[in-house]
């Protein structure tokens, strides 16, 4: 049986064909020394499985902590996966099977595939990320399964093209940091524009990440899954969408 535990935030653990997966890890108690962390990770560090797969899926401090992967490499020594651009990260904590990745590339460990898709999103950990680097999402298949993990995006086509080229079983969408909208309408998706981009995708079961850790927006920190049962209620979808706390894991 395949599993995924949401930590906190974006980073979900993913137990797929055997191979243990960790998206954006983020463990540290702040967001580069001043955004605070509101709630604790639902896996304690110490308890994590052995991890083979690490994905960042791009380098803004909510999603990429060099702390926390300093960390994961002192506990063994993962394939670490980044955007083009941003694999001097991996360098610089210390691990040694570092993978870069444009979009639509793919590598395959064990009988694990990892497949790197575009997200409307960029980096803003340094001025001149923008123009040289990208941000975007992974598909983690088997021959029986997959996942897709968005990491941070905002709504637009790229979502259909995912669906031409994959089955999704289970869509890891962010749903939180989204006011004032006029700052993240083009960067971060909302509780209705995930859904509607869940509706794209033509996966099976939505699971919400990027919510109730850390207040980098405005909205209430516990609004977004209030407004995304709303909108799955609209649409009839409610037996498709998955709200875990911290350290809940969903089968399937």
């Amino acid at each position: 049986m395949n599993s995924l535990t949401f930590i906190n935030h974006a980073t979900v653990l993913i137990q797929l064909g055997g191979v243990n997966v960790l998206t954006d890890p983020v463990y540290s108690w702040t967001l580069g020394y001043y955004i605070p962390r509101l709630r604790m990770p639902g896996v304690a560090f110490g308890e994590l499985p052995h991890i083979d797969v690490i994905l960042v899926s791009h380098a803004d401090y909510d999603h990429l902590n060099l702390r926390t992967l300093r960390r994961l490499r002192r506990r063994n020594q993962s394939m670490i996966f980044f955007p083009r651009g941003l694999s001097k990260y991996g360098t610089r904590t210390g691990f040694k099977d570092v993978v870069e990745l444009d979009f639509w590339q793919s590598v395959e460990i064990r009988n694990l595939r990892v497949t790197c898709v575009p997200a409307k999103h960029f980096n803003k950990r340094l001025p001149w990320d923008r123009k040289k680097t990208l941000a975007g999402g992974y598909v983690v298949q088997t021959n029986a399964s997959t996942v897709y993990f968005a990491g941070d995006t905002g709504y637009d086509d790229h979502f259909r093209q995912i669906a031409e080229r994959f089955s999704i079983d289970v869509a890891l969408l962010p749903v939180g940091a989204y006011k004032p909208h006029k700052w993240f309408k083009d960067i971060h998706l909302n509780p209705a524009s995930a859904v509607q981009a869940f509706v794209d995708l033509k996966a099976k079961s939505l699971v919400p990440i990027h919510w109730g850790t850390f207040k980098i927006s405005d909205e209430p920190l516990n609004e977004p899954p209030v407004l995304l049962h709303q909108a799955v209620n609209r649409l009839g979808l409610a037996e498709k969408l998955h709200v875990l706390k911290n350290g809940e894991t969903f089968r399937w």
